[in-house]
């Protein structure tokens, strides 16, 4: 599902304008008890609705990992090309979120 907090967050810009933070949380791609479907519907809401897109994977980057972001990367590319076909590339970049691939309980051996 989709879980958003209980009310928004009011925060400032760096040249001072006020604005709402909204925090959505989202469950994972691959859940055991959902279809493909209904992680695609819930993936493109949480992406049509986002400023920022926190993309939450726990351990390290395996050939597993890359074969999700790169199904992330065409549920995004399926959301563009639907939302608009005649805008171009740099217009619809506009529009998109920001990305950031949050690694977390990963360490490393050095």
């Amino acid at each position: 599902g989709l879980w958003m907090w209980s009310s928004p967050i009011p925060c400032h810009n760096q040249d001072g304008s006020e604005y709402s933070l909204i925090l959505l949380d989202t469950e994972g791609i691959d859940a055991y008890d959902q279809t493909g479907q209904y992680s695609t519907q819930i993936f493109s809401l949480a992406v049509l609705l986002s400023s920022l897109f926190v993309y939450n994977q726990m351990g390290g980057i395996d050939e597993a990992a890359l074969d999700r972001l790169s199904l992330v990367t065409e549920m995004t590319k399926h959301i563009r090309a639907r939302s608009n076909e005649e805008a171009t590339a740099g217009e619809l970049g506009k529009c998109s979120p920001s990305f950031l691939w949050l690694l977390r309980d990963f360490y490393l051996d050095l």
